[in-house]
């Protein structure tokens, strides 16, 4: 069975970010760890830019939603019981150049699979977090994913990843929508969030199941590609 720590939401993104840095220098290393944040929203550092940040954040703090700000791209999202997250980091052989789409595919693949038929990937209007590499189960978005990357310090024709994905195992709270959406008015956003399109884990499937399919798929991918080393 797949072991699932249970972290604080803003201590999980510090030691990410750490374990990027370690594997930057260390390539043969790799890092797979699913886990669970404390209730909170995150967002990139573009919205942490805007004027009214620090007052958004006081906002939401009191209203039990304490916001983190993290290093990878995307939008707000929540975080707490009945969403999981993976992170994946790694270094691979690249030949200069970073291949967006490849490495993304490397991120969604596992979970497409893990899902099975009915997985897709693409834009979801309405969701938090939209992106072209959402993982969709029937139409409806169940997995926000997001990349960050670098040369590798030791050998600079690799690059080292930070791939993280948030995985709905329950459908979004209203809760968890609406601070979202107290957030996004707040700081001008114009995107309103909606309920409707997310879903969380299909019924058939069991989350010992899935995350076990999980984690296989990304130690398939390890070794099929042969250029990941030893776990942290």
């Amino acid at each position: 069975m797949t072991a699932i720590d249970t972290l604080d939401t803003g201590a999980a993104l510090a030691w990410e970010t750490r374990l990027f840095e370690e594997v930057a220098r260390q390539p043969d290393k790799y890092f797979l760890k699913v886990w669970e944040g404390s209730q909170s929203l995150v967002v990139p550092k573009k919205l942490a830019a805007n004027p009214q940040f620090a007052s958004a954040q006081e906002l939401l703090e009191a209203a039990g939603w304490p916001v983190h700000v993290r290093a990878t791209g995307g939008d707000a999202t929540p975080q707490g019981r009945g969403i999981l997250n993976v992170t994946h980091i790694y270094t691979f052989e690249s030949g200069g150049a970073f291949d967006i789409p490849a490495a993304y595919a490397r991120l969604c693949d596992p979970i497409k699979q893990a899902l099975g038929d009915g997985a897709t990937v693409g834009w979801q209007d309405g969701a938090f977090c939209d992106g072209a590499y959402n993982v969709q189960w029937f139409g409806r978005k169940f997995a926000g994913t997001a990349l960050r990357f670098r040369p590798c310090r030791a050998d600079k024709s690799s690059h080292t990843v930070l791939a993280h994905a948030l995985m709905l195992m329950d459908a979004p709270s209203a809760p968890a929508i609406s601070a979202i959406n107290r957030l996004l008015a707040h700081l001008g956003e114009a995107r309103v969030i909606v309920d409707a399109a997310h879903t969380g884990l299909p019924e058939r499937l069991s989350r010992e199941v899935f995350l076990d399919r999980l984690v296989a798929g990304f130690e398939q991918i390890r070794t099929e590609k042969g250029s990941f080393g030893a776990a942290i």
